[in-house]
């Protein structure tokens, strides 16, 4: 099974779920990926999250519920998983820009988010320049986001700019080895509880300071993809690259659960992928 088709087999596991509770990491487990990687790959892949997708998808079905049956709005709300029928309402008239109760009596015209269908026709690099490196486990030192929603990139971007403003960021590069400058550190935070994919990041180094937190690294076999920029969009393509093309066609596979490394050198970086 080829990424895409995996990918195309989680769209159809949402689709068959809609109605139920969804955990993102038996969504993950179909591509044999951690719940971060998925969601992140498929927010490059579709512009939108995971979490997103299927909120509209289940707006989209409760409309056409609303529109072809005499279902009451407190039921339609708790079929498709919304918290209460004010969420739900609110989520509605978000779309449609009316509440439910209106919408049935005046039939509007209907807008609906169709099921995504992914095809191999996305930008990927061309080639890829890596290496396998056995490291035992090491501890590392530094700031972090505290826990937050997936796609809230805002609070990264807000980490950097507090790791400059505070020169907590001249600190972590003054004391590296003069190789790795900094570290960018990704860890899911699992909950069986709650739908939304939430994560800790971190920007961190080698060397302890009263305020820092410590990020342990597992033992582990890491295969490190370099990029010759540091560029956001370019980090976001190689990842693209690493999952859809190298993992699918490689004989590795990715350990579960475990960090993910960005390595930021003086204008070039790694991202290291743990595998077995």
């Amino acid at each position: 099974m080829n990424y895409y088709e995996s990918l195309n087999n989680i769209i159809d596991k949402i689709e068959e779920n809609l109605t139920e509770k969804i955990e993102y990491n038996d969504l993950a487990k179909i591509a044999g990926t951690s719940s971060y990687t998925l969601q992140r790959i498929f927010t490059f892949l579709t512009g939108t999250t995971l979490t997103e997708y299927i909120r509209k998808r289940r707006l989209s079905k409760a409309t056409e519920e609303l529109l072809i049956t005499d279902i009451k709005i407190i039921d339609l709300a708790l079929k498709y998983q919304y918290d209460s029928p004010i969420s739900f309402t609110n989520s509605f008239k978000k779309m449609h820009g009316v509440s439910p109760q209106n919408f049935r009596r005046t039939h509007q015209t209907v807008k609906t988010f169709p099921k995504i269908q992914f095809k191999p026709v996305i930008e990927t690099i061309d080639y890829l320049e890596y290496r396998i490196q056995k490291l035992d486990k090491q501890m590392l030192y530094g700031i972090t986001t505290g826990i937050i929603e997936e796609d809230n990139s805002k609070a990264i971007q807000d980490l950097f700019s507090r790791s400059r403003k505070e020169k907590i960021l001249d600190f972590i590069i003054n004391n590296s080895d003069g190789k790795v400058r900094y570290y960018g550190v990704s860890k899911d935070i699992i909950s069986d509880n709650d739908i939304s994919k939430k994560i800790k990041y971190y920007i961190a180094g080698k060397v302890n300071r009263q305020e820092f937190t410590r990020i342990e690294i597992p033992k582990a076999t890491w295969a490190c993809f370099k990029l010759k920029n540091k560029n956001q969009d370019d980090i976001l393509k190689l990842y693209n690259t690493i999952y859809t093309k190298w993992l699918p066609s490689s004989e590795y596979t990715e350990i579960l659960n475990y960090p993910q490394l960005e390595l930021y050198y003086e204008n070039n970086c790694e991202i290291c992928i743990p595998v077995k």
